[in-house]
């Protein structure tokens, strides 16, 4: 009896404790922001605004370089009727124009680099807020950059990038 007594008293102290929950299983997703970065209409439209300021900059670059052509023309057609002086001067005028050419066609990519970085950081911000909220809303418990380079194999099924796109576009015209 005493026996029983005491393991019906193991069985209710047992059936009494708090259970663990029971672990879920992990599931798992892939995308491949920079894919979604290029394919995206906030992408694309960040693409074409670049090269339109990067047609600009080339144009008038064209100009200045077809300028310092002329005068290198201008002193090798010349320099045999020139004085030494003249020569001289109108030489270190091309090298003051030609580095004054250079140090502005190197500012003028840094500032377009540095406008296409930016524009990107904000397209990949909102990015990454658009995985949150599907990871969110289809119970992912992890999701995974593929383009970075640590996944080898993935299921395509696990792919979300083109839902990604599909839904940043639509919170993209949302905004408008």
């Amino acid at each position: 009896m005493k026996k029983l007594s005491i393991a019906a008293l193991a069985l209710a102290a047992f059936l009494c404790a708090p259970m663990p929950a029971l672990a879920k299983e992990p599931v798992f997703a892939y995308a491949n922001l920079q894919k979604a970065l290029n394919d995206s209409e906030g992408g694309a439209k960040a693409k074409e605004a670049l090269n339109e300021e990067l047609k600009k900059q080339k144009e008038a670059f064209n100009g200045k370089q077809e300028e310092l052509k002329k005068l290198r023309d201008e002193i090798d057609k010349k320099s045999s009727v020139m004085t030494k002086e003249a020569k001289e001067a109108r030489e270190q005028e091309f090298r003051n124009k030609s580095q004054d050419f250079q140090r502005q066609f190197m500012e003028s990519n840094d500032k377009l680099n540095a406008m296409r970085q930016e524009k990107e950081d904000e397209i990949v911000k909102e990015l990454l807020d658009v995985v949150d909220e599907i990871a969110k809303k289809k119970g992912y418990t992890y999701v995974f950059e593929r383009s970075a380079g640590g996944i080898l194999y993935a299921p395509p099924e696990a792919d979300i990038t083109d839902e990604v796109i599909k839904s940043y576009n639509k919170r993209a015209k949302g905004k408008k």
